[in-house]
């Protein structure tokens, strides 16, 4: 894959700095891999029956069970590996669509658990905010073309594939796109 010049890539750059090998060996090592014991049960901590008692459907909500989650078990992009070697995290501009954050590699796993993604979005990877509380993720659930995968976009109170849109075929496109998907998102 050629070298990209990810700060011609964007209209604003406001990157961090980049990630060291260390953290891009962490990173790929342990972002997909099962859930430890303590995370189970920080995530089943996390769990609260949302109706009041005097819902019918309070005696019927239970709780799920984060063992059973699919995660992404496929590599992580090689251009997006690139992009976090440039900058690890920080916002970014291209015409009108933010990145802001780009989630960093120590703060990946955390989102991607913390929000329950698994859940209500198996094999998909959350790696930035929009700036106005909606993802961009990897979709992972089929295998890569040339390393890539396609990237989708859906509000982080509303997860699941069937009120995603799909940005582009890739992160590079994704990047170089110039129209925010909060308006296809919003139809």
């Amino acid at each position: 894959m050629p070298s990209i010049r990810w700060e011609n890539v964007f209209t604003q750059c406001f990157p961090a700095m980049g990630a060291t090998k260390e953290e891009l060996q962490a990173l790929v090592s342990t972002i997909c891999k099962p859930l430890s014991e303590e995370e189970a049960l920080i995530i089943n901590a996390s769990q609260s029956n949302p109706f009041p008692k005097t819902d019918l459907l309070h005696a019927t909500y239970e709780p799920f069970d984060p063992r059973r989650w699919r995660l992404p078990l496929k590599p992580l992009p090689p251009s997006f590996i690139g992009f976090l070697q440039w900058s690890n995290g920080g916002s970014f501009l291209s015409g009108k669509r933010w990145f802001d954050p780009i989630l960093s590699t120590s703060d990946l796993r955390e989102y991607l658990l913390s929000y329950h993604i698994p859940q209500y979005m198996p094999e998909s990877l959350p790696f930035a905010f929009d700036g106005g509380g909606n993802f961009y993720l990897f979709d992972m659930r089929n295998d890569p073309i040339d390393g890539e995968y396609p990237i989708l976009f859906t509000g982080a109170g509303n997860l699941g594939y069937e009120d995603a849109v799909f940005v582009a075929d890739s992160f590079i496109e994704a990047c170089k796109g110039k129209t925010s998907p909060f308006n296809l998102y919003m139809k």
